[in-house]
């Protein structure tokens, strides 16, 4: 019995995380009326990596706390500008210039950066550096600049001078992680979103990062309990379900996988895809009733049916020793489907030729085929049935005559799937074993050889070098006998 593939877990190990949520996190905190107010009382304190202010620009930074608590933020911007202006070349001409405080230069940037005009923020926290090369905070906000246009290399350095400066907030070191994993260093990730989790445990995106790199690492133990955490805290939330579901089918725990497709169905949850995974599961778990449910839902629910996807299903079913339930389904996609496409349509017919063989229903089977070469004489994988189909019926026939014909009819639709790139493997293996069953082991030898060629595996290699050995004895005994013949005909003339 075939065995589903166990890469369906990779299926959910894909990169969920959005900077969004935390830029805009960013922005909030700009507006706040305590923005200016941290500037103003905070240098000194952090004097190695924060710049000091002058006492006017401690008073600039009262009044635009003012504008900052009224929403006025274009306000603070001019004023802001306009003090820059005056200080660096004053307009009073017995005033001397004087140099504004890198501070000044990155609050300008901020609020930039609020109004989402990144690339002046940018250049605003560039010479908030420049003038003093270990301001934490600038270093940290051009993080999140890069980060709002995507320039993840740019905005991992960033973060990373930050954190040497000292940083260890929780949102920079969320935002490390999800620089870390969205370039895929999952282990430093993990580091990262660990410190934001052990000082903000309980926000979402910390637990949702460190699952998440959890998971890239193979870690599904714990990323699955991690998840278990999240789901209780929204149950409602679909992908966190399907995300602990991807942990326990990469620890092969079918049964807890299955659990989870069936309580998000329960809650009205699943979609197509969903379904269909269920119904694998049930046929990997030996369950085809249960399997067609899940498939047959899948098919309900979908808003145009999957036909690859759903044929795929019936053809599992099929494979797993259950044609009558198979041959359900496909009526089910057939009442499903309107205006079908034409390889679409074939695809179902050739799965409708295999559930029938599976039913030994020959005279079904037959029908069928015969309308696929009206329709697609030259479809590769309609040969090859074709081929199969006169196989089969000539091992079942007791005249010898017409056992001749149908073997005659394999043999000719044989040859032309062999030269299918698709079906070339198939076609010369099927050939090469009907010529085996015919004691033809020296001309089987070549096309069991070609197929071994194009697939390899160990219970074909074993079965080919069993027939070479058997063609060498055939060859041995043709020699002999041909010899024999000669030694005769010798004797004859004298």
């Amino acid at each position: 019995m075939p065995t589903l593939t166990r890469s369906l877990a990779a299926l959910f190990l894909c990169t969920f995380l959005h900077a969004e949520s935390y830029l805009d996190a960013v922005k909030e905190q700009v507006r706040r009326p305590e923005f200016a107010k941290e500037f103003a009382g905070s240098y000194g304190i952090l004097s190695d990596v924060e710049p000091e202010v002058s006492d006017a620009e401690q008073l600039l930074l009262t009044r635009l706390q003012t504008l900052f608590t009224e929403s006025k933020f274009k306000d603070a911007e001019n004023l802001l500008v306009a003090f820059i202006k005056e200080t660096e070349k004053p307009t009073d001409p017995e005033k001397a210039p004087a140099e504004i405080s890198p501070a000044m230069i990155f609050v300008l940037g901020n609020l930039y950066f609020q109004a989402e005009r990144y690339d002046e923020a940018m250049r605003a926290f560039e010479a908030a550096i420049k003038r003093f090369p270990r301001f934490r905070r600038a270093f940290t906000n051009l993080g999140y600049v890069h980060l709002a246009q995507n320039k993840l290399d740019d905005a991992l350095k960033s973060f990373q001078k930050s954190v040497n400066l000292g940083e260890s907030s929780s949102r920079v070191m969320g935002m490390l992680g999800y620089c870390y994993l969205t370039k895929q260093n999952p282990l430093a990730a993990e580091n990262a979103y660990r410190q934001a989790y052990l000082t903000d445990p309980d926000a979402r995106d910390w637990k949702m990062g460190l699952a998440q790199s959890l998971l890239a690492q193979d870690k599904n133990e714990e990323a699955a309990s991690l998840f278990g955490v999240l789901i209780q805290e929204n149950q409602q939330d679909k992908q966190l379900w399907m995300r602990q579901t991807g942990a326990y089918l990469a620890m092969d725990r079918k049964d807890e996988a299955i659990l989870n497709l069936e309580t998000l169905r329960l809650m009205g949850l699943t979609d197509e895809a969903n379904l269909t995974l269920l119904g694998n599961l049930y046929m990997d778990q030996a369950q085809p009733k249960l399997a067609l449910s899940a498939y047959s839902d899948a098919l309900t629910m979908a808003k145009s049916v999957n036909v690859p996807q759903s044929l795929k299903a019936a053809r599992i079913l099929n494979d797993y020793g259950f044609p009558d339930e198979a041959a359900e389904l496909i009526n089910k996609i057939r009442g499903a489907t309107k205006d079908i496409a034409p390889a679409d349509r074939i695809a179902m017919e050739l799965t409708d030729v295999k559930i029938a063989r599976a039913q030994n229903n020959l005279d079904r089977v037959g029908t069928i085929l015969k309308q696929l070469l009206a329709d697609a004489p030259a479809n590769g994988e309609v040969l090859l049935e074709t081929a199969k189909h006169y196989d089969q019926l000539a091992r079942d026939q007791a005249d010898e005559q017409e056992r001749a014909k149908l073997n005659n009819e394999a043999k000719t639709h044989y040859l032309l799937a062999v030269e299918n790139e698709i079906t070339a493997y198939a076609a010369n293996l099927g050939y090469g074993q009907m010529l085996v069953r015919d004691g033809r082991t020296i001309d089987a030898l070549p096309y069991l050889e070609k197929s071994l060629s194009l697939k390899k595996s160990d219970s074909l290699e074993q079965y080919v070098s069993r027939v070479r050995r058997a063609a060498d004895r055939e060859k041995i005994r043709k020699e002999r006998e041909e010899a024999e013949r000669a030694e005769q005909a010798e004797a004859n003339k004298k």
